[in-house]
């Protein structure tokens, strides 16, 4: 039944990742924010920051560096969408050290901020903290800490400090924290304060997360609140099941496959209560919107609660003829009386390409067989179409102190709840680290014809080590997950969470190779996405090395120019109207030029 593989007993097991792959792959394409803006030497009041970036590092017009992970994927009912995680990960997404150590990991510090005003003028530095979220809790020794500095002097001065816990019983929500600036050495032009992390350096340790940092005069101990009402999420998948079907395998029954409503969470930074609009707009991957509501009344939203709101969903999906489609489903609150707006914003993208997903495509901690052996894992799909499964995706977490052992892929056809019979093996295997896209894919060296049904697909290994699996915490499909300790499966139930592999099917020998081209794939010219755009898009220059880039309107005229770096650059589109834009790539040095459309709607 499983193909000679004998097994001790096994237990299942989910521990902190050992590297971050989304910060690998930011430092491995030099992402960069610099090429649309200008940065002051120093900034002045107020200074804000809630995160709430598409992007995974610290926004380069406030913060000088860039260790802390920016993400909502850890946090638990944060203040806005976005937080700063502090972990034991460097700014490449690898352990600060090899072994188990400890000390001094992340830091966030600010630019120098002109704070040249008399100790009268009750400055304050506010922010909002919280240990462990999704992640893993910090002990006691692993302090979460704010210093101070001087612009006339080098040395960082301690400020404020919290400890973790050793025994916590509970999650812990958001705390605030308020900092008077009264000491005349700091009330200059050119202040910098920064936060920093103590914890285990050998992985994603001891988890700290930050949000709403502000900084501003006229304020008091008592002022807690601002006038913002935000997303505390991005949104989620709108299908029934899965966040990611096969195009073909969705398109036989679209409506069947999708969810029956979408949920949004929002919460209230100011005091009391108040009411908001709500508007959306589904797109399809030409940019046409398809379906939108134009102003919907959500409330009451009450401070600093999570008020959570559904909407019918009720979309048309067409076939356009493609392998993959892409559809965007954005968020917006309207009547903004907020001090911030990024906020008031999110977007979802909707994937139907040619796999199998029940994952978000992040790992939040990891997962594997440990003691004695071996054993099997399984995790279960209900396929929708009868077709040919060429390969099959997982994403293994990289840690530096654990041995890279061999295992075998299995398929099970389905058992009465659990896995039934083996109906294919393959290996022996090794696991593959895709530090850009995470996944790696597993081509079959025998595609498996499968009718529409139920299947289980995982590992079975023999030795002793544990695999580690990217284990996402943040949807949970622990009832799909089987694992085998001695001859007889056993649903896992320890934790909440989903196991990162992916199914992949088509019809074509080289289809599974469409999802499998990254930024950094060999092309002759610049890719720029999303397209149409709205506060933000990307210049892929990661091969054609292009220097300049120059907006056109459709009648010719000049609009500007900005500076490109090899790599990837994010262009702020706030500021440009509603319209079509043509780009003009130029390499000068090579007499190089490419021409873009560009499609901005706000």
């Amino acid at each position: 039944m499983y193909s000679g593989i004998n097994l001790t007993f096994a237990q299942l097991i989910v521990q902190p990742l050992g590297s971050n792959t989304k910060e690998q792959a930011a430092t491995s394409q030099n992402i960069s924010t610099s090429a649309s803006r200008d940065f002051p030497d120093t900034l002045e009041l107020p200074f804000f920051e809630d995160f709430s970036s598409m992007w995974i590092k610290p926004d380069p017009a406030k913060w000088l560096n860039n260790s802390v992970f920016i993400n909502t994927d850890y946090p638990v009912k944060p203040p806005s969408w976005g937080v700063a995680t502090f972990d034991g990960l460097n700014r490449d997404g690898f352990p600060y050290r090899a072994t188990i150590s400890h000390g001094s990991a992340d830091t966030l510090t600010s630019l120098p901020i002109n704070l040249d005003y008399p100790p009268s003028d009750s400055i304050y530095l506010s922010f909002y903290y919280q240990p462990k979220g999704l992640g893993n809790y910090p002990e006691y020794v692993d302090t979460f800490q704010v210093e101070f500095k001087n612009p006339n002097d080098s040395v960082w001065t301690y400020a404020w400090s919290v400890p973790g816990e050793d025994f916590p019983q509970t999650n812990i929500d958001f705390k605030r924290a308020m900092i008077p600036i009264t000491d005349t050495a700091f009330l200059k032009n050119g202040f910098q304060f920064r936060f920093r992390n103590y914890a285990q350096l050998n992985g994603s340790w001891d988890h700290w997360h930050l949000d709403y940092v502000r900084l501003d005069r006229l304020r008091n101990r008592n002022d807690t609140a601002y006038q913002d009402v935000a997303y505390m999420y991005r949104g989620g998948s709108l299908l029934k099941e899965y966040t990611s079907v096969p195009l073909s395998h969705f398109l036989i029954n679209a409506d069947d496959n999708m969810g029956l409503n979408y949920t949004l969470s929002l919460t209230n930074n100011a005091t009391g209560s108040t009411n908001k609009l709500y508007k959306y707009y589904f797109e399809n991957d030409l940019g046409e919107i398809r379906d939108s509501i134009s102003s919907a009344p959500q409330g009451p939203i009450v401070y600093r609660q999570e008020f959570t709101f559904s909407s019918v969903i009720k979309y048309t999906f067409e076939d356009q003829g493609n392998d993959c489609a892409i559809y965007q489903l954005k968020h917006f609150l309207l009547d903004n009386s907020d001090n911030i707006v990024t906020n008031d914003t999110a977007y979802y993208e909707q994937i139907l390409c040619n796999y199998y997903a029940l994952d978000d495509g992040t790992a939040e901690e990891r997962i594997g067989l440990e003691n004695q052996g071996g054993g099997f894992v399984a995790q279960r799909f209900e396929t929708l179409k009868s077709d040919t499964l060429k390969a099959v995706q997982f994403y293994f977490n990289k840690v530096d102190s654990v041995s890279q052992g061999p295992f075998f892929l299995m398929i099970w056809s389905a058992g009465s709840n659990v896995p039934g019979q083996n109906i294919y093996t393959q290996g022996l295997l090794y696991p593959q680290y895709d530090g850009v896209n995470k996944f790696y894919t597993y081509e079959l060296d025998e595609p498996q014809f499968l009718n529409a049904g139920t299947y289980y697909f995982g590992w079975a290994q023999t030795g002793n080590f544990n695999l580690n699996l990217g284990f996402d915490r943040n949807l949970n499909n622990n009832d799909r997950i089987f694992y085998n300790q001695s001859g007889a499966w056993n649903n896992y139930t320890a934790q909440a969470g989903t196991l990162m592999i992916r199914p992949m099917f088509g019809t074509s020998e080289t289809l599974y190779t469409a999802i499998e081209k990254t930024e950094n794939s060999e092309t002759n010219e610049a890719s720029i996405y999303p397209n149409p755009a709205d506060q933000y898009f990307t210049i892929n220059n990661l091969q054609t090395e292009y220097t300049t880039v120059e907006y056109y309107d459709l009648t010719g005229k000049f609009i500007l120019k900005n500076d490109l770096n090899k790599g990837i650059n994010v262009v702020n589109t706030s500021n440009l109207s509603n319209g079509i834009y043509l780009l003009k790539l130029n390499n000068d040095k090579l007499n190089k030029q490419e021409f873009k459309r560009l499609l901005i709607q706000h």
